[in-house]
């Protein structure tokens, strides 16, 4: 399938000399049309700067943003404008207009479009029934929750009819129950518009509720892309490794002998796998370190486990373990 966008090789770096920074470095990744693409990182790993640089609010030093194969760093101003309309952006902080209420916060896009007043209005309308808040067309932002602004200003970047929906940090500021309601919205929407949709975030649950696939940014640097539940279940970077699975990418002491590292992907669960081990094959591991959760009554996650030191009991419980479907183990040290 052909990608809607395409990012290669892209750098940006902020001051100079000395005080220059490098805040993407050779950065490459394509999304596909109609999927929800996960963009994660921990502070300060270039995720805000990498979204601003698909939509050209900022521009990079190297590289190309090709939308539809369209290189929007090639492009004069005007026509920019016009591709910019089909990649609408929400952020943390909402950006929703005080001086405006609800309604006319969502019809702002299209009055700077030029659509008629009646035809933006009747439009705003319907969008409001979109993100579920028809009945607060007259209330303005001071008036509204956090979760009814994001609501608010999910219908305004909906107003240009983008093809491409940019969110950045968008559910941060905002409750659990909210972050989930929020989720929901952008999943309807992406299923029932076919809107393509971009987040980024540094939260590991909004990538495993919400996205198809995800990408880990690193010091700048794209450390690793994948399906989100192959990531999840077997990040095969250290940035990945730290982000998933926090309690197992910690080093573990020399004293505890051989190490293994587990990946449940959908397991049944991790727990009784383990106590087979000793039951099974009388053979005793313990739990160094795990960051494991059930979804859907499926285990995913990393655990790491310590090994007996005889070779033959060793290949005895690997092969054991990787009997077991949804489940990889292998020996890290």
């Amino acid at each position: 399938m052909e990608s809607i966008i395409e990012i290669q090789n892209l750098s940006k770096r902020f001051g100079a000399g000395d005080n220059q920074v490098a805040a993407l470095q050779n950065v490459s990744l394509s999304v596909k049309p109609g999927e929800i693409f996960g963009i994660i990182g921990l502070s300060g790993a270039g995720k805000s700067t990498l979204v601003r640089c698909i939509n050209l609010l900022e521009n990079p030093n190297e590289g190309a943003v090709l939308f539809h194969g369209k290189d929007l760093t090639s492009l004069k101003e005007k026509e920019l404008r016009l591709q910019r309309r089909k990649i609408s952006m929400i952020f943390q902080s909402f950006n929703l207009l005080d001086q405006r209420n609800a309604l006319d916060n969502i019809c702002f896009p299209m009055e700077l479009a030029g659509v008629p007043r009646k035809e933006a209005r009747k439009r705003a309308t319907e969008l409001l029934e979109t993100v579920g808040l028809p009945d607060k067309a007259s209330a303005y932002p001071v008036q509204l929750s956090g979760g009814q602004k994001q609501r608010i200003a999910i219908a305004r970047a909906l107003a240009s009819d983008p093809e491409v929906l940019l969110c950045d940090e968008a559910t941060s500021a905002l409750d659990p129950t909210t972050t989930d309601s929020i989720l929901k919205l952008l999943q309807k929407i992406n299923r029932e518009k076919g809107i393509t949709v971009i987040i980024i975030t540094h939260q590991m649950s909004v990538i495993e509720q919400i996205c198809h696939r995800v990408a880990i940014l690193d010091a700048g640097r794209v450390a690793e892309i994948g399906e989100v539940e192959s990531v999840f279940s077997n990040p095969q970077s250290e940035a990945g490794r730290r982000l998933v699975s926090p309690e197992s990418a910690l080093p573990v002491s020399e004293e505890d002998g051989p190490v293994a590292r587990i990946a449940f992907n959908g397991n049944a669960s991790e727990e009784p796998i383990i106590a087979s081990v000793a039951m099974d094959l009388g053979i005793k591991v313990s739990i160094l370190g795990a960051d494991t959760r059930n979804i859907n009554g499926k285990a995913f996650g990393t655990m790491l486990v310590s090994l007996p030191e005889n070779r033959e009991d060793k290949r005895r419980v690997l092969d054991y373990l990787n009997d077991h479907e949804g489940v990889t183990a292998e020996e890290v040290r």
